[in-house]
């Protein structure tokens, strides 16, 4: 026998198998016309996929701390095959994702492309500000008959930048970046068989901070029909640029806040400290400025992006006029590290009712000092700010509904003294895919509920438990 023969006919016959697999699993693409140009999909286990679409000009050289500018037309068709760089940010590990101020892109997932008029929900990512991505897996929500959009926001002091030098009015350029966005999706949903007219913002942690302050912005007026912020905070105070209004925030913070020009040029002054004109400031290295970051970066107050805290500004009906869901969860105290608010000063700030304070958290407080300040520092800036929100919605009229997360897999039992801060978003994106079956569950009550919310402007329906509107009359909190 001519074994030679018989091993390079095995050979051929493999590379024949190999080659009619990958014929056989040839990319389905789908491409839609934007009003930048034609962009093409791929079509992911009948989910197509759109990921890495330009809305804006790159914000690099002199457009580093200017308002977004719309997409130039793109030149033939654009593969919108994989997500953009991230934005600016600290990273980490062996293999860090790739970052980069030519950032601003977006991803969408839909289930039908033909004109459908389905809702649509725009993701916006937490991170404190300073990290995260619109990489979701947005095929999650998409399968439920929406169309999901996420999108890049510029971070950090890339994106909120107050200082002296600069010629501009605009300091909060990250929440600029989400009013582009989310006036792409006016343009172009409707092409990927979404409705214009019914459109979903949320979010988580920063995300959900950010949903909040979209509600007070006059410029995104009509761009949104409905919001949820999961585990967010619109109660804080926040640095003002010194061409902004003055606001009452007493008691809203520990003490008294630095001015946006201070916190800038201390951040400045880490990197380089003779950088003092505007090309010099132009000129300073990203990363550099990414690292020099403290803790959260906090938008600031600059009259054009943010006018004023969310929460003071619903109070004066100054909100927009839409359905809203906000909750928070049971430990969002693990948030507090990563804060930049010692545990010791948010003691101080408490100290004329601390007695009473620690009788309310005598159990938290019986199993350590720590775990006792943690608990109240998340329900004081996050619980509270979900119900101060929903609280002044529903008062002006509006539809809102609140939640509270407290569910701990057994998996985590021994971690978990409570569900930590973020990890509603964590349940809604990923709870099906951890393998534990009670996790699973609730994810999909989550989108299930979600879902209802983007259709109709109400949670309920279907099989779900009924989930009553806020009313002061029923408070729990």
């Amino acid at each position: 026998m001519n074994y030679l023969r018989v091993g390079s006919s095995v050979v051929y016959l493999f590379l024949c198998a190999v080659l009619l697999s990958n014929s056989a699993r040839a990319e389905v693409t789908h491409n839609v016309t934007t009003s930048h140009g034609v962009v093409e999909g791929l079509d992911e286990q009948s989910i197509a996929a759109f990921r890495g679409i330009p809305y804006a000009q790159p914000p690099i050289g002199s457009l580093r701390w200017q308002p977004p500018r719309s997409a130039l037309a793109y030149n033939g068709v654009l593969k919108a095959h994989r997500h953009g760089p991230r934005c600016m940010q600290r990273t980490f590990g062996e293999n860090p994702p790739v970052v980069s101020e030519d950032c601003l892109t977006l991803n969408v997932w839909s289930k039908e492309l033909k004109p459908a008029k389905r809702p649509v929900m725009v993701w916006i990512h937490g991170g404190g500000f300073r990290s995260g991505s619109g990489e979701i897996p947005g095929e999650v929500m998409a399968r439920h008959g929406v169309v999901v959009v996420s999108f890049n926001y510029r971070l950090g002091p890339i994106g909120f930048f107050a200082h002296p030098a600069l010629d501009s009015a605009p300091a909060s350029f990250g929440l600029l970046d989400m009013v582009l966005a989310l006036n792409w999706v006016q343009e172009n949903i409707s092409q990927f068989g979404g409705d214009p007219e019914n459109v979903t913002i949320f979010g988580v942690s920063a995300g959900a901070m950010a949903v909040n302050m979209l509600m007070v912005n006059a410029a995104a007026q009509g761009l949104f029909h409905k919001a949820i912020a999961q585990s967010g905070y619109g109660t804080w105070a926040l640095p003002r640029a010194q061409n902004a209004p003055a606001s009452a925030t007493r008691g809203m913070d520990l003490k008294p806040l630095t001015s946006a020009e201070e916190l800038t040029m201390r951040i400045v002054e880490k990197v380089n400290p003779n950088a003092i004109t505007e090309t010099q400031l132009r000129a300073l290295d990203g990363s550099a400025l990414m690292h020099a970051l403290p803790g959260f970066q906090l938008p600031i107050v600059d009259g054009v992006g943010l006018v004023g805290e969310p929460a003071l500004l619903t109070r004066q009906g100054k909100q927009h006029d839409v359905p809203f869901i906000m909750g928070g969860s049971s430990f969002e105290g693990t948030v507090q590290p990563a804060s930049g608010i010692s545990l010791e000063d948010f003691k101080t700030f408490h100290e004329s009712n601390w007695n009473m304070a620690r009788q309310l958290y005598a159990e938290e407080f019986a199993v350590s000092e720590e775990y006792g300040l943690k608990k109240m520092f998340g329900d004081n800036r996050y619980v509270l700010a979900a119900r101060t929100m929903v609280r002044s919605m529903a008062n002006r009229g509006n539809s809102a509904w609140i939640y509270y997360v407290d569910f701990v897999p057994q998996s985590r039992a021994k971690e978990w003294p409570g569900t930590p801060h973020g990890v509603d978003g964590y349940y809604l994106w990923a709870g099906e895919s951890t393998g534990d079956p009670q996790t699973a569950a609730l994810s999909r009550r989550l989108q299930d509920y979600w879902v209802n919310f983007a259709r109709s402007g109400n949670p309920n329906g279907g099989n779900l438990v009924q989930w009553p509107a806020y009313a002061e009359n029923l408070d729990q909190w």
